[in-house]
């Protein structure tokens, strides 16, 4: 789960322009791209847990409609460990150009793969990722996952959806320009922003080997229904408006996993500082998210066999990783319930060197941000906001973010209670 991390910025430097139903026009562009276009990007890594690594990345964008785009990637490393991926996003159904169609499919092989999960017979009385376990509360296990997921999603007619599905986003020094925005106008999503209904399908799984038979499941199967307000001015680099996603995910369960429904919500607001001659732009972005599992004290027998009703520990309620307290490892934190707060000051220098800077110079980089972070959060075996707000764990943080070719790469330095993490990613937490 922390490898994909570092995969997903791998791929991303293959500067796909498109996201989320449009099409970015960057107005500042050294090299001006028109049509569709393709690029081939091979890399090398190193981690302590994978060793030494090389990948090939493929990135391409409106070869088939003008918003669509597509990604993959393949890696070896020098521990057998491996990993393919393909995303392709934004392509309008053409018997109905408001739906539009995104998938990822994934599988990996980790040989040294570190776990938040039950199997540490040091802390045999202790559940491993609750609020209160230990930083140790860990196993090191050759893992094999698989993530297939297809989502449908439906623009409304109203707001800046209204005239056209696909909105068009001038930029220039990596803000959106006037009269070019998709929101933050009022909140209203009547007048302003964009409303999507999104159906997700998905498969996932994570096989741990000996240590399967300790978790609750391995397994996720189901549907998510989400429904989304996008009221921000630009999605790549908001400097106003909010957002905010309600959506609730479903697994039937079969005869080998139970069957479990948790709902999740989360909100964003964005507010621009004034300019000054040292800065192009201030932002101060708020975040937060809760969520909850209502069948986590159900239960059934299979096969003469209690069974709880909730979902694998990497499909629940869950703390830690790329977006939600970065300073700690992704899913550190897993149980029935969550809640969690951000605040970052994004700060815009009016100083740019990159663009002057060997090979960063092949692509568009027309703005790079110095960001201030602290996080918040919990995790609990009820949903209680009294218990959520008691003993939460925080992290707190700098980071320096890029933007090229209409996408924002994140380097993140965050401190916690149980570590220093520095990280590598794509696009704002929020």
């Amino acid at each position: 789960m922390i490898l994909r991390q570092l995969f997903l910025l791998s791929v991303c430097v293959l500067s796909l322009p498109t996201w989320a139903m449009s099409v970015t026009i960057i107005d500042d562009a050294k090299h001006q791209r028109s049509g569709a276009w393709t690029q081939v990007l091979p890399y090398a890594y190193y981690t302590e847990n994978l060793q030494w690594g090389v990948g090939v990345g493929v990135g391409a964008a409106g070869h088939i409609q003008p918003s669509s785009s597509l990604v993959a990637t393949a890696t070896v490393t020098s521990n057998d460990s491996w990993m393919v991926f393909l995303y392709s996003g934004d392509y309008q159904l053409p018997f109905a150009d408001r739906v539009f169609f995104d998938t990822t499919l994934y599988q990996t092989n980790f040989t040294r793969d570190p776990q938040y999960i039950n199997g540490n017979e040091e802390y045999s009385g202790e559940r491993a990722g609750s609020n209160d376990s230990s930083q140790s509360n860990r196993v090191y296990t050759h893992s094999k996952g698989q993530e297939y997921r297809f989502r449908f999603r439906y623009l409304l007619p109203i707001g800046h959806g209204k005239d056209s599905p696909v909105h068009t986003f001038r930029v220039k020094r990596g803000e959106v320009m006037e009269g070019y925005e998709a929101g933050a106008k009022e909140w209203n999503p009547l007048t302003s922003g964009r409303t999507i209904i999104q159906l997700e399908p998905f498969y996932w799984k994570q096989d741990v080997g000996e240590y399967n038979q300790l978790q609750d499941s391995n397994t996720s199967a189901g549907l998510a229904l989400e429904l989304e307000y996008d009221n921000r001015n630009y999605h790549q680099n908001p400097t106003a408006g909010s957002r905010q996603r309600f959506n609730v995910t479903r697994d039937w369960g079969d005869s080998g996993r139970p069957s479990w429904t948790m709902w999740e919500f989360s909100a964003s607001k964005y507010i621009s500082l004034p300019q000054t001659s040292w800065a192009q732009s201030q932002v101060l972005a708020f975040g937060m998210a809760t969520s909850d599992t209502p069948t986590w004290n159900h239960s059934s027998y299979n096969n003469g066999e209690q069974q709880y009703h909730r979902p694998a520990w990497f499909a629940g309620s869950r703390l830690g990783g790329m977006d939600r307290l970065k300073g700690y490892e992704t899913a550190r934190y897993h149980d029935r319930s969550m809640i969690y707060y951000s605040a970052e000051y994004r700060f815009t220098p009016n100083w740019n060197p990159l663009p002057k800077v060997p090979v960063v110079n092949w692509f568009n980089v027309p703005a790079w941000y110095w960001v201030a972070f602290a996080e918040i959060g919990r995790v609990a075996d009820e949903y209680n906001l009294a218990t959520l707000h008691q003993d939460m764990k925080y992290s707190i943080g700098g980071s320096i973010r890029v933007m090229m070719e209409g996408i924002v790469l994140r380097g993140d330095f965050a401190t916690s209670g149980d570590d220093s993490v520095f990280r590598l990613g794509i696009n704002h937490p929020y």
